[in-house]
């Protein structure tokens, strides 16, 4: 007996923080770090800014989470309303969030990062 999901429920997108301010002097790549609190603020911030109320409503799950990079999960109906909010959002401080890549699948998502994708597959800190 074989089992096919036609229509996975989840879209997944592995984002990357964009910095369009030129950094000050003496400032590295540490302060480009994300956290969970933070992504979850600029995603919000994409959506609602996009979307209105309603973009507030989006449920997004934020997966992982690694320097500048986050993964996270959003109902499959949603994927083209948060594909349009992140690609024309761009934060007072000047930063934005990239779209490396997408997919219906998280493991086609993570083969596309390989340099980054080795903690997730193994779940090292």
């Amino acid at each position: 007996m074989a089992f096919t999901v036609r229509s996975p429920p989840y879209t997944y997108f592995h984002l990357s923080l964009q910095s369009l301010a030129p950094q000050a002097q003496g400032q590295g790549q540490a302060q480009q770090a994300l956290d969970e609190v933070a992504a979850r603020s600029y995603l919000f911030a994409a959506l609602q800014q996009y979307l209105g109320l309603i973009g507030t409503a989006v449920s997004i799950d934020v997966l992982d989470v690694q320097g500048r990079h986050v993964w996270i999960r959003v109902p499959r109906d949603e994927e083209i309303a948060v594909t349009a909010a992140l690609s024309q959002w761009v934060g007072a401080r000047g930063v934005s969030l990239r779209i490396e890549a997408r997919g219906s699948w998280l493991g086609g998502v993570l083969a596309r990062k390989a340099d980054t994708d080795a903690k997730l597959w193994t779940m090292q800190a």
